[in-house]
Order: structure tokens, then sequence, then C-alpha cells
């Protein structure tokens, strides 16, 4: 083999080391971002407000909170009332971790509806 050759072969493959390196560090920089970002809010009990904060809110059920905002928004009608009996029921079974009627009334207050 000649020297030139060899040469040549050890810059191209020190070339594609330092570059799997760099493309390495980059993926697990994302990977731990995208993490820190994940846990910022979730659709558990809880969620932090940002990154960096360590405090977490007082727990929601968001499933509650969602098919409220829909029996507010469906508006006056026979739908609101088929959509209030079934969550009157699901809160009589136990199905939400929140105080239905509490929840609901605070969500009348923050809405302006009766």
């Amino acid at each position: 083999m000649d020297k030139k050759n060899s040469k040549g072969q050890v810059g191209e493959t020190l070339t594609w080391i330092v570059a799997t390196i760099i493309i390495l560090v980059i993926i697990i920089f994302f990977i731990f971002g995208s993490s820190l970002l994940g846990g910022t809010k979730s659709v558990t009990t809880s969620f932090r407000q940002s990154i960096t904060s360590s405090q977490k809110q007082e727990p929601t059920d968001f499933f509650l909170q969602k098919s409220l905002f829909t029996y507010v928004s469906s508006g006056p009608g026979s739908s609101q009332l088929q959509l209030d009996n079934a969550l009157e029921k699901m809160a009589a079974g136990g199905n939400f971790s929140l105080d239905y009627n509490a929840t609901k009334k605070q969500f009348m207050l923050d809405y302006g509806l009766r």
C-alpha cells in the first residue's frame, strides 16, 4: 500500500467518526429536551407550569373538564339536557376524581352562565 492512500483513508475515517459523535450528541440533546418538555404538561392529576418549575398545580380531572366544556358550549336544548343527565350518572357512579357539582358551578361562573 502506498502512504498517500493510507493517509486519505485515515482522514476519511476520522471525519466519519467525528460526524457520528456529533450526530449522537445532537440526538441525546433532543431526547433530553423532549423529555423535559413532555414532563411539563400531562393528562394526569397534576402538571408543572413550566420546565424549570417544580411546583405542581391542583389536581384536575381532564375528562370532567372537557365534558363540562362541551356541556357549556353546546347551548340550551335537548342535547345539553342529555349530556347533563349522562354526566350526573357518571358522577353518581364515582367516575370523576373531582366534585362534579362544585366543578360544574365553577364552570358556570367562569363562562358567565346561570
